[in-house]
C-alpha cells in the first residue's frame, strides 16, 4: 500500500500536469494552434515528446515481463526505433513539411486520392481505440490498482478523464510540453528502479555471474538467429525496420503529429534525431530490470507480467515508490494525451473539415474535442477484452505488425516509386490485409503446410513476406493502369538527398544534422555488436 508521502508526490505531479494544460488553454486561438501548436515546436520538446508518447505503461509492464521471460532481446524494438527515427528525419519529415499537412491521411490523399485518406483515417481511429487507448489504460490501471489498492475501474476512469481534460483545454502544445516534463520523470524514475535492482543483485559483474550460474546468459544477448521463433535479428531488420517500425515512427499520426508542428525542418529533423538517441535508453531502464527480477525473485516463476509490480514493491521505500509511480503515471498520461490529441485531429480534419471546407475554426476544435471523449470512453469500454490474452506485449507487437503492412508499403512506395498510383495503392492495401490475415491466422491455428519452414516461425518474417506480396500487387496494378498526375511524376513527392529548398547551410558543423545522423547510426550499431 502507498504511504502519505507517496500520495503527496503523485498528487503534486498531477497538479503540475494539469496546471501546464490550463496554462496553454489561455493561448489557443485557432485550429492550427490546437492541433499543431501553431507550428512553432522546437527540437528538444519534439524529441522528448516523441519519446514520452511512445513509452506507455505497456512498456513498463510489458518490457519488464519480457526481460524476465526472454531477456534483453525484447529491447531490440527500441534500438530499431532509432534507425526508423533517422528515416523520419531524412525522408519523411521533409515530405510532410513541404506539403504543409495537418495529418498523415491528408498527405496520403495528396499522393493517392481521397480513398487512401479515408481508409487510413478509419484505420488510425480503430487502432487508437483497440491497441493504444485500451491497452495503455488497462495495463497502467492494473499496476496502479495492484500497488495502491484502488479499484481498477476507478483508476482507469480517473486517469482517462484527467488526461482528456488537459488535452481538451490545451491542445498539442499542452501535450508536448507536459510530455517534456513526463519524459524527465519517467526516465528518472526508471533509472532509480534499475540502480536499486543492480545494487540489490551486487552490480553488473554479479548479475553476469549469477545468470551464467543459472545457465541463462542468453538473457543478456540482443541478437538471435533467423530460426528463432520469437525475435530473430533478421526479423527486426526486415519485419520491424522496413515495415512495422517504419509505419509506427514515420506514418503513425500519434507520433508524427509533433513533427508536423515543428517550427521548421531543422527543428523537425533535430527532434527526430534527439528522440533516436533517447530510444537507446529503454533497454537498460525498462528491459534490464526484468532480467534483474529473474535473478532476485525466482518465485515470480511463469507469472512474468507481475515482474514490474514485484520490483516496485520489494525494492522501493516510501517516497521512492511515489516517485516511480509518478513515472508510471507520466508514461501513461503522455501516451494517452498524444493519442487523444491525434484522435481529435483526425476526426476534425479528415472526417469533417475535408468535406466541410468552410467550417469555423472554433467548431473544428469542438468537434475534435467531442471525438476525443468518444475515443476515451470506447478505449475504457474495450479494455476488458485484453484480459483474454496471456501477454499484452507480444499481442500488441504481432497485431500492430500485421496491420502496419498495407499502409507502410503504400507510404514507402509513394516516396520512392514515382510510378505508384492510386489503383496500385488500393491493390497493395487490399493484398496486404488479406495476406496478413491468412498468415496471422495460420500462425495461431496452422492450416497451410508450406508455411511450416523454420524461418517463418517468427511473425516478423511473416510480416515481411506480407509486405513483399503487397508491394508486388501495388507495382503490377500501377503499371497496368494510367500513371499518376504530373506533379507526382515531376518529383514533388520524390525523396531528395540533401537540403530542401530554402534550407541554408548550418552555422556550425556541430549543428549539421548529417553529423548527428552518423553518430546515432554508429552508436546504435555499436551497441548491437557489443550485446550480440
Amino acid at each position: 500500500m502507498l504511504e502519505r508521502i507517496d500520495l503527496a508526490i503523485i498528487g503534486l505531479y498531477f497538479l503540475i500536469t494539469v496546471a501546464i494544460g490550463l496554462w496553454f488553454s489561455r493561448k489557443l486561438q485557432g485550429s492550427e494552434e490546437f492541433f499543431l501548436a501553431g507550428r512553432n515546436l522546437t527540437w528538444p520538446f519534439i524529441g522528448l515528446s516523441l519519446f514520452a508518447t511512445n513509452i506507455s505503461t505497456e512498456h513498463f509492464v510489458g518490457l519488464a515481463s519480457a526481460g524476465h521471460h526472454i531477456g534483453l532481446v525484447q529491447g531490440g524494438y527500441e534500438w530499431i526505433a532509432s534507425y526508423c527515427l533517422l528515416m523520419l528525419a531524412l525522408v519523411f519529415a521533409p515530405q510532410y513539411l513541404r506539403h504543409k499537412v495537418f495529418t498523415i491521411p491528408e498527405f496520403f490523399e495528396k499522393r493517392y486520392g481521397v480513398e487512401a485518406r479515408l481508409g487510413l483515417t478509419i484505420y488510425f481511429l480503430a487502432m487508437i481505440v483497440l491497441t493504444k487507448t485500451s491497452v495503455a489504460i488497462f495495463s497502467g490501471g492494473k499496476v496502479i490498482s495492484y500497488l495502491s489498492g484502488w479499484g481498477l475501474q476507478e483508476v482507469m476512469w480517473g486517469i482517462g478523464l484527467i488526461t482528456a481534460g488537459y488535452t481538451i483545454f490545451g491542445g498539442l502544445a499542452a501535450v508536448v510540453y507536459t510530455d517534456a516534463l513526463q519524459a524527465v520523470i519517467l526516465i528518472g524514475g526508471s533509472i532509480l528502479l534499475t540502480c536499486l535492482g543492480l545494487r540489490e543483485v551486487g552490480g553488473w559483474p554479479a548479475l553476469v555471474d549469477k545468470l551464467s550460474g543459472l545457465g541463462r546468459s542468453d538473457l543478456l544477448s540482443m541478437v538471435r538467429g533467423p530460426e528463432d521463433p520469437n525475435l530473430p535479428f533478421s526479423g527486426f531488420l526486415l519485419g520491424n525496420f522496413l515495415i512495422g517500425g517504419m509505419f509506427y515512427w514515420c506514418m503513425d499520426q500519434v507520433n508524427v503529429q509533433r513533427v508536423l508542428g515543428a517550427r521548421n525542418l531543422t527543428h523537425a529533423r533535430a527532434g527526430a534525431i534527439f528522440a533516436g538517441f533517447l530510444k537507446i535508453i529503454p533497454v537498460f531502464i525498462l528491459v534490464l530490470p526484468g532480467v534483474i527480477g529473474f535473478v532476485l525473485y525466482p518465485e515470480i516463476g511463469t507469472q512474468h507480467n507481475n515482474t514490474y509490480a514485484v520490483l516496485v514493491e520489494r525494492l522501493l521505500q516510501p517516497g521512492f515508490k511515489g516517485l516511480v509511480l509518478a513515472a508510471l503515471f507520466a508514461a501513461l498520461m503522455s501516451s494517452l494525451s498524444s493519442v487523444f490529441n491525434s484522435a481529435a485531429t483526425l476526426v476534425s480534419r479528415d472526417l469533417v473539415a475535408r468535406f466541410w471546407p468552410g467550417i469555423p475554426n472554433r467548431l473544428q476544435i469542438v468537434i475534435g474535442q467531442l471525438g476525443l471523449l468518444v475515443v476515451m470512453i470506447a478505449g475504457i469500454a474495450s479494455a476488458p477484452l485484453i484480459e483474454k490474452y496471456e501477454t499484452i506485449w507480444d499481442y500488441l507487437q504481432e497485431v500492430t505488425g500485421y496491420l502496419s503492412v498495407p499502409f507502410a508499403v503504400a507510404g514507402l512506395s509513394g516516396i520512392f516509386v514515382r510510378r505508384a498510383n492510386r489503383h496500385g495503392a488500393m491493390a497493395g492495401v487490399i493484398t496486404g490485409i488479406v495476406v496478413g490475415y491468412i498468415l496471422f491466422t495460420d500462425s495461431h491455428d496452422p492450416f497451410l503446410p508450406f508455411l511450416r519452414h523454420p524461418y517463418l516461425a517468427s511473425f516478423l518474417h511473416r510480416t515481411f513476406l506480407t509486405a513483399v506480396l503487397s508491394f508486388l500487387a501495388l507495382l503490377i496494378a500501377s503499371l497496368l493502369t494510367a500513371p499518376p498526375p504530373p506533379e507526382v511524376l515531376e518529383g514533388t513527392f520524390a525523396f531528395r538527398f540533401g537540403r530542401e529548398a530554402g534550407e541554408g547551410p548550418p552555422r556550425h558543423f556541430l549543428l549539421d544534422y548529417r553529423l548527428w545522423v552518423v553518430l546515432l547510426f554508429l552508436s546504435v550499431t555499436g551497441l548491437w555488436i557489443v550485446f550480440r
